[in-house]
């Protein structure tokens, strides 16, 4: 089950062994982690782009390496005043940490489809007004002459 997380019969062989005899395998969750593009992934990755260890980024915060574990992992989610200091200790912005790029990303996709759209509408709609034109200047045409009507 892609995107699953948490404990599952194995079906085949693993180093998991409950009491009860079944193998069991563990699918880790990726929220806020890195590989899920989260705010944990995104402050990981400032913190070792600044070349800070969870040991060192958590000193300058006054909170335990644990902690910055915790918050890499997507467990917990530091406050918004940590955020800021964050962002200050890793030369990043706060929104950098908090917004996701693939979002970003989305949006311009979506906008490049709606603006698409709009040309193709835009140009159905100028064949219509293409064609009404041509049937008012016909019709004007056949007002002028006499028009006979075969019964």
């Amino acid at each position: 089950m892609a995107g699953a997380c948490g404990y599952a019969i194995a079906d085949g062989e693993s180093d998991l062994k409950p009491a009860r005899g079944r193998r069991l395998w563990y699918q880790p969750c990726s929220l806020g982690t890195h590989e899920g593009g989260g705010v944990g992934g995104r402050l990981r990755t400032a913190r070792r782009s600044a070349g800070l260890t969870q040991k060192q980024l958590a000193e300058q915060l006054g909170v335990e390496s644990i902690t910055v574990s915790r918050w890499e992992r997507g467990v917990t989610t530091p406050s918004l005043p940590r955020l800021r200091r964050i962002a200050e200790l890793t030369e990043t912005t706060v929104s950098d940490l908090v917004r996701t790029a693939d979002a970003a990303t989305a949006h311009a996709v979506e906008l490049a489809a709606l603006r698409e759209e709009l040309a193709e509408t835009r140009e159905l709609v100028n064949r219509v007004a293409r064609a009404l034109e041509h049937l008012t200047v016909a019709q004007r045409d056949r007002g002028s002459r006499p028009v006979s009507r075969e019964s």
